[in-house]
């Protein structure tokens, strides 16, 4: 079975809910990707892109989560997406959500983050609640790899670095991410097997 299709398969079952980062996912972004070949899928939109609000871009997550809890949730997240969620987690509003596909999540505590943000910092240092697994690049331009393991081991949820490929948003290869629905599947096998 291609990725693709078990993807589609997987839809049946779970409501995926994407949770785009800071300035949201463009046009050539693998989430606008991903969601034009699985309109099943929902992106989280937020009030304001540009200066995220850590209780705002929180409490907006737990929102799409209850409307659409009619299936057990999988949130698929990128950059400041999943200091959402780990905040949202910490807050207990991750009720529904069976799992957590998160990617290139920044340093937010480093002092170059964009001060933009507001209420992210300190980051909730505690384990995840539900299964995950983190991808992380080697040369993330926003969070070192030695930081992502970190994180790795705070959250304890596995850890796959694929090598040198920057906040793993910007290449050609992101257009679609093959190798990232290929990671997603193994991910909601390994779910499934629990």
């Amino acid at each position: 079975m291609t990725d693709d299709n078990a993807l589609r398969k997987y839809s049946e079952k779970y409501q995926f809910l994407h949770v785009p980062g800071i300035g949201d996912s463009g046009e050539t972004h693998w989430h606008t990707n991903w969601e034009n070949s699985f309109p099943d899928i929902i992106r989280v939109i937020q009030q304001d892109w540009e200066c995220p609000d850590k209780n705002s871009w929180v409490e907006n997550l737990y929102s799409y989560i209850q409307k659409y809890a009619e299936k057990p949730i999988i949130l698929i997240s990128h950059s400041l997406g999943g200091g959402a969620i780990i905040h949202a987690d910490h807050l207990n509003k991750l009720n529904g959500v069976k799992g957590v596909f998160m990617v290139a999540l920044p340093d937010i505590e480093r002092d170059d983050f964009p001060k933009d943000c507001s209420g992210f910092i300190p980051m909730p240092k505690t384990k995840l609640s539900v299964p995950g697994l983190m991808v992380s690049s080697q040369n993330d331009e926003w969070c070192d790899i030695e930081v992502a393991e970190e994180w790795s081991g705070r959250l304890q949820i596995p850890l796959i670095n694929i090598g040198d490929k920057q906040h793993i948003c910007q290449a050609e290869e992101f257009k679609t991410w093959e190798a990232g629905k290929k990671l997603l599947v193994q991910f909601l096998d390994s779910i499934e097997s629990c």
